[in-house]
């Protein structure tokens, strides 16, 4: 199989959609012999923020002598990005040759299913010594969650996927279904799904770490957010009783592509719902209280767009509507419509090539591209 076979197989799954449950997965590790138990792990769900404590948390430990390996989701540009071990992502060839072995299992799983236990088989193959698991969607149901991790961690709870998850309650028993009996967990959460996640690990018997306050270390990461991050994987790694002085140093070097992100004098950051756009509008009004803002936005039909509009834009604001690249997308028409009714100058653009262009042309002092992962991650390429 080569990576074009594998990116076909991978798309050829679409049709299958988000089907939440561990029947699949259960049955793709006893084919593939269990390969998530053979090194030890690190479990992250959450709203927002996920991303970047598995990125935080991956330097730290490699940074601490491990052999990391790091599972994240979605990518920007390419799917060699969701599977890296010590900062590098897989090969083509690698990532194509463990898709073809799950391919090879016969079980009719989803393109996540797959993807997770691709990654889990390449873990083991390469005899990394802890990984970082990010969760797709949710918790309890979730792909990922087949893992005992060293500690479980929920970054921070808020509305999202509603139609899958449903109320806000239900989403936080959902996040919380990662915690496992006896094994410690960390959380940023507040109000009632702290008061769930509370329950959920009393139960479990889990030690539970809350997390109040935002970290004062030095993060080589934009964006004020980032430091409620920060403090949630201090804790974390604290818990797996690593130095502050490795900590501090593996917050300084820390990457991660797409949040609050400066590329070619251009801010790209992949806030994709209410909560995201809020942490970065605070950003944003900190950094750059003055100045006129340009924007291109595209967000997904299932997010709530129209709360995110009203959060991230000044009234003062252009916007350059284009669509993300994905079959989910918002269509530009209903954006455009949304901003209108919100009193946002804006205007439709339906190629993101056109889009970036208009953005370069326009004159203004900060220029921003936000409201989905799938945006920027193509946006990256242009920019």
């Amino acid at each position: 199989m080569t990576y074009n076979d594998a990116l076909n197989f991978l798309d050829s799954l679409n049709i299958f959609g988000i089907k939440p449950g561990l029947e699949r997965i259960n049955l793709l590790m006893e084919k593939l012999n269990f390969p998530q138990n053979n090194y030890k792990t690190i479990h992250v769900t959450g709203t927002n923020g996920k991303g970047s404590v598995c990125a935080m948390l991956a330097e730290i430990l490699k940074i601490d002598g491990r052999k990391v390996g790091l599972f994240t989701s979605p990518h920007l540009e390419s799917y060699c990005e969701r599977i890296r071990i010590n900062g590098k992502n897989i090969s083509e060839n690698d990532f194509a040759a463990m898709i073809e072995i799950v391919k090879n299992c016969k079980v009719q799983a989803t393109q996540f299913e797959v993807l997770t236990a691709a990654a889990f088989e390449y873990f083991s193959l390469q005899k990394v010594d802890i990984a970082v698991i990010e969760v797709g969607l949710g918790g309890l149901y979730d792909s990922t969650n087949v893992i005992i991790p060293e500690v479980s961690i929920i970054t921070n709870v808020a509305l999202e996927h509603e139609n899958i998850l449903g109320d806000l309650k239900n989403i936080a028993l959902n996040k919380a279904g990662i915690i496992k009996k006896n094994i410690p967990a960390v959380t940023g959460a507040t109000g009632e799904p702290l008061e769930i996640i509370r329950e959920i690990a009393k139960k479990n018997n889990s030690a539970l770490y809350e997390v109040t306050e935002p970290a004062n270390f030095k993060i080589n990461l934009l964006g004020e957010y980032q430091k409620f991050n920060a403090a949630v994987a201090i804790q974390a790694a604290k818990v797996l009783s690593i130095d502050e002085k490795i900590i501090r140093a593996g917050l300084e070097k820390v990457q991660w592509a797409g949040r609050f992100e400066i590329v070619n004098g251009v801010i790209i950051d992949g806030a994709h719902n209410p909560h995201g756009a809020a942490a970065l509008r605070q950003s944003f009004d900190k950094i750059f209280p003055r100045g006129k803002r340009i924007w291109i936005f595209g967000a997904l039909a299932d997010k709530n767009f129209d709360k995110m509009i009203e959060i991230l834009f000044r009234a003062d604001d252009f916007v350059i509507v284009t669509p993300p690249n994905s079959e989910r997308a918002a269509t530009v028409k209903i954006l455009c419509e949304n901003l209108t009714a919100h009193g946002i100058k804006n205007i439709g653009i339906e190629k993101l090539p056109d889009a970036v262009k208009l953005l370069k042309e326009t004159a203004g002092e900060i220029k921003i591209i936000a409201g989905s992962l799938y945006l920027i991650g193509a946006v990256r390429t242009f920019l």
